[in-house]
């Protein structure tokens, strides 16, 4: 593609490394590693699977970072895998993917962390007389994402700053969360069987693949680095450190959270926690009060609040850069490239993003609050919406999340193969660990999650697919025409 900055709009690069690891660590740990254990014991109830469930999902994601690293060194713009998509397979791909980014995945995934962080909130602050709880917990959510966007509106350094804090204290959290059952101890090797299941037990792949995508959702988030690539100084370094290192981290931290809950909690404690009955403690919860009592449980809601809070700020800040980027491409309106003239933010995209994010919240409250009818209504209409009415908000979200993600971040993937061959004149400051077999097993274990989510969940994954033909309508008949020109100029691999 030619180059051609007269006109380009840029984002400054103010953050450093500090704040490009942030990005990874602080955006992933959000609410999973306090909720998804449960999910992932509920369905491999047995140690040696649970942690194999952590450990293929980590290995999963580290090879998928790995790839990304050198994509996000060599193409350091703003938008992360929309610009990887537009230069291997071109703008149709793209602009997929900044649509599914936009409809579900991206705005997806601040709706289900913004749930998370209700949920927590009203552990210590019920809702009040005369308020349904249902009412209550969008409330709280929709409070959560409108905070981090005026964050991160403010300037970037400012959500930066708050990333690197936020992040800080939530490893420090979770260290003293690891460190103290053995301190006071209330840790028994004994709640760690059994180790295997049983010679013969049927359904045991497809209890791993379901907690898989819980899993998955735990470490989902890894992307957001390349994402602010061109915020990020000296990229060509910053961002694969990042990358690589937030894995590593992410990894220790989730097993060695892992762990310490099955020391301190019986399995079926653990197990007990997935459950959805009134009264039921999230996993986080009830490990903290079996250690502190009801002190640990407001211990816990704080922390976890403050963590989730975190990880939205991560995607306050990440996820509009790639609807900026579509903007400057002229693939999404011209208004979302637009920078504040004071806070040199894409404010505007932000807000956009936020907006739809909200709008998630309230359709999916809907759903919940209002019981699907008895009959009236067709057999596909009925059983999603008796699906949304029996779990919670922060369940139904993440498995739309996961697949639609899984879909694009594997295409994204896949453009190191091209673009080897296509742009082997680009400067590559960073080449991927193992390359070409380190892409190759994320890709292949990409389809079998996808055609495992598409068995499982068949109604959340096809809906994913549905928003991806509609997407590829409107490209048709609003975004069909002239190829855009990239953009690219000195700063490539600066």
């Amino acid at each position: 593609m030619t180059t051609d900055t007269t006109d380009r709009v840029e984002l400054p690069r103010v953050l450093g490394l500090a704040a490009a690891l942030s990005c990874v660590v602080g955006s992933v740990i959000g609410s999973g590693i306090f909720m998804v254990p449960a999910t992932i014991a509920d369905n491999v109830p047995y140690l040696g699977g649970i942690a194999l469930v952590w450990i293929v999902g980590g290995l999963f994601s580290l090879a998928g970072a790995l790839t990304l690293a050198e994509l996000s060194a060599m193409l350091p713009h703003a938008g992360g895998s929309y610009v990887y998509l537009r230069e291997a397979f071109g703008r149709l791909p793209a602009f997929l993917f900044g649509w599914c980014e936009f409809l579900v995945i991206r705005a997806g995934s601040v709706a289900t962390l913004a749930a998370g962080f209700a949920y927590y909130f009203a552990q210590l602050i019920p809702a009040p007389a005369g308020i349904h709880p249902q009412v209550w917990l969008p409330a709280i959510a929709i409070v959560a994402m409108t905070t981090v966007a005026v964050i991160n509106i403010l300037g970037t350094r400012v959500g930066g700053g708050v990333q690197i804090a936020g992040t800080v204290v939530k490893l420090v959290a979770l260290g003293l969360m690891m460190i103290l059952p053995f301190a006071m101890g209330r840790t028994d090797v004994a709640r760690l069987s059994p180790v295997w299941p049983p010679t013969g037990q049927a359904n045991l792949y497809q209890g791993f693949m379901i907690a898989l995508v819980s899993a998955l959702w735990a470490y989902d988030g890894w992307v957001n680095a390349g994402a602010m690539a061109e915020d990020i100084a000296n990229p060509g370094r910053n961002v694969p450190l990042s990358l690589l290192w937030g894995m590593l981290i992410l990894i220790v931290v989730y097993l060695g959270m892992t762990l310490v809950y099955h020391l301190v909690l019986p399995l079926n404690d653990v197990i007990q926690a997935a459950s959805t009955k009134p009264g039921t403690r999230p996993i986080a919860a009830e490990f903290c009060y079996q250690l502190f009592g009801k002190s640990g449980l407001t211990a816990i809601s704080l922390i976890v609040m403050s963590s989730i809070f975190i990880a939205l700020n991560g995607n306050a800040m990440s996820g509009p850069r790639a609807y900026f980027a579509m903007a400057r491409d002229g693939l999404f309106p011209k208004s979302l490239c637009a920078i504040h003239s004071r806070f040199q933010t894409p404010a505007n995209a932000i807000i956009v993003q936020t907006v739809w994010a909200i709008a998630l919240t309230v359709l999916g409250s809907v759903f919940l609050i209002i019981k699907p009818p008895a009959s009236g209504l067709p057999e596909w209409l009925l059983a999603p919406w008796r699906t949304f009415n029996e779990k919670p908000l922060y369940n139904v979200l993440f498995t739309y999340v996961i697949f639609g993600g899984t879909v694009f971040y594997t295409l994204a993937i896949s453009s190191v193969f091209v673009l080897r061959k296509t742009r082997p004149d680009l400067p590559r400051p960073y080449k991927t660990w193992g390359y070409p077999i380190t892409p190759a097993l994320y890709i292949v274990a990409s389809f079998v999650l996808m055609v495992d989510m598409l068995i499982q969940t068949p109604f959340q994954s096809l809906v994913g697919l549905g928003i991806i033909m509609v997407g590829a309508v409107v490209y048709a008949v609003v975004y069909r025409g002239p190829v855009a020109k990239s953009g690219f100029g000195e700063r490539d691999g600066s």
